[in-house]
């Protein structure tokens, strides 16, 4: 009895193709999925702490 085939790539490209290849999306800010939880926890604490420095110099000038 012949052996079975294991693999093939025939008519990989073509329907790989047929709705085109896309590059992912690129946003304004990378996301923060798969982050350590310390770290995002602390990038938010930071971000409100830059937020108000950020108001008091608009305020003084």
């Amino acid at each position: 009895m012949a052996k079975s085939k294991n693999h093939t790539n025939h008519n990989q490209s073509k329907k790989a193709h047929r709705n085109g290849i896309k590059k992912p999306k690129s946003y304004r800010t990378r996301s923060m999925k798969g982050v350590d939880p310390k770290f995002r926890r602390n990038a938010k604490f930071a971000l409100v702490g830059s937020r108000k420095a950020r108001l008091e110099a608009k305020e003084a000038s």
